[in-house]
């Protein structure tokens, strides 16, 4: 089979605050800017006033021009630490709800993955979840790469990557933005995982039990099939790709595997078949980027 080429990032849109975590999103996009040859657009939302006190405003004067002034300063400072490595940069600073105001810049830049960390300036241990990030991730239009304080992987370094997939045609959408974030001389392992949602009085048909027993199991052959173009379209881009069925709550299974397969990065599709499986979908998909031990793309 001939391989496939991937498509090209040209433009890379990062969400920062200012804070460590910011720094640890922005330090994943450098990688990717410099490995994709793309150009990184940094970009800060300063949110409108009368508004909670601004945590990064340290000038005596007030008032929105003051905020401004300092978040463009802290802009500047963290372009040129960028462009001082190697990385094409610009800069791009708004006032706005940053949730609506990030998905709105990234959109202007004309971004190709936008790239945001999960927790706040605060310092606090909650996540964004509940505004900023989860906006984010419902609402922008092109691919969301969320990065949490703990991941330390580069784009660069990444030897395994997990695929959930629940047989919709977005699932399909999401592998072809998965396969622009890589070259053909970096292809990680893929791993392809169909959960299978097993009610408790079917327990006796789950997979786990038939494969132990071995038994028969007709609808993993059915959800293999299913699966078998998607396995196809990475291997003609020359990944490896293995495929499994497995039994659980998505949710459980998806963070479990990930954290016992020690996965690199974390692929998932934010829409299902159906209206219902979209509001499924979609809250499985923000609760996979709340408790994943790695970085998720959601598209």
């Amino acid at each position: 089979m001939e391989k496939q080429k991937t498509s090209t990032i040209q433009r890379i849109f990062c969400a920062t605050d200012f804070s460590g975590t910011a720094a640890r999103a922005v330090s994943f996009a450098a990688d990717l800017a410099k490995k994709r040859d793309a150009t990184l657009v940094l970009g800060h939302a300063v949110e409108p006033l009368p508004a909670d006190p601004y945590p990064i405003l340290m000038t005596p004067r007030s008032g929105e021009s003051a905020i401004r002034e300092f978040a463009w300063a802290k802009l500047e400072e963290a372009g040129e630490a960028l462009r001082s490595d190697g990385v094409r940069v610009e800069l791009q600073l708004d006032v706005g709800l940053p949730g609506a105001q990030l998905v709105e810049m990234s959109s202007k830049a004309n971004a190709d993955v936008l790239v945001i960390g999960t927790r706040g300036q605060t310092g606090l241990v909650h996540l964004l979840f509940g505004s900023t990030a989860e906006y984010v991730v419902r609402r922008s239009a092109i691919p969301v790469l969320t990065i949490h304080p703990e991941d330390n992987v580069g784009i660069g370094e990444m030897g395994r990557v997990l695929v959930p997939t629940d047989l919709s045609k977005d699932a399909s959408s999401a592998v072809d933005a998965f396969l622009s974030l890589f070259s053909e001389s970096h292809l990680p392992k893929i791993d392809l995982v169909f959960v299978d949602s097993t009610p408790p009085y079917l327990e006796s048909q789950s997979h786990e039990r038939l494969e132990r027993y071995d038994q028969p199991d007709r609808r993993r052959v059915e959800i293999e099939e299913y699966l078998r173009p998607l396995v196809e379209k990475f291997e003609a881009c020359g990944f490896e790709v293995s495929m499994r069925v497995l039994d659980g709550e998505a949710v459980e299974v998806i963070t479990q595997y990930a954290k016992e397969k020690s996965v690199d990065l974390i692929l998932m599709s934010t829409h299902g078949r159906s209206a219902l499986l979209n509001a499924l979908l979609g809250r499985t998909a923000q609760r996979v980027v709340q408790h994943a031990p790695c970085p998720v793309l959601t598209v």
